[in-house]
């Protein structure tokens, strides 16, 4: 007898990273049909947010202590508002700040990287994803955002 199939979608895990340097430029990767994203971590189902964010630093951008900032925001779709995705999604959204140093050996790692300060953010928000990136960013760096945990869900 076959294995009676699931009725309830795969959940989709992910972690955004708000890369912003010492002056205030948040780290962008050319994404595909001409837009920009932030760099993020798909994670399997037992994945904690955090750890998997800290080793993928290390590993793709050689970042060994990063420091997250105080703003932090979490975001959980339902199956009928799944404005991004098809299915539903939880997603960490962390703010790490890096030095120019860091900033610099990212841009250096391909032309897909570059680094964007908060008015060409504002300028170019329709081309930048996740959806509220620039909003967030915007919000840290202008101050106007709680210092501390926020939740967007």
């Amino acid at each position: 007898m076959p294995a009676p199939l699931s009725s309830s979608p795969r959940l989709d895990r992910r972690v955004h990273l708000l890369l912003l340097d010492d002056q205030d430029r948040l780290m962008l990767c050319r994404a595909c049909c001409s837009g920009w994203t932030v760099p993020q971590v798909l994670l399997d189902s037992g994945a904690d947010f955090r750890e998997s964010a800290t080793r993928f630093l290390a590993e793709r951008f050689q970042i060994r202590e990063p420091r997250y900032g105080s703003l932090y925001g979490i975001h959980t779709t339902r199956a009928g508002d799944c404005w991004q995705h098809d299915q539903p999604t939880i997603s960490h959204v962390f703010l790490v700040r890096i030095s120019a140093e860091e900033s610099d050996a990212i841009q250096q790692l391909s032309a897909a990287h570059a680094r964007w300060g908060v008015e060409e953010l504002k300028s170019r928000h329709r081309d930048i994803s996740p959806e509220g990136v620039v909003l967030m960013t915007a919000g840290y760096v202008e101050g106007w955002l709680p210092d501390g945990p926020i939740s967007l869900s």
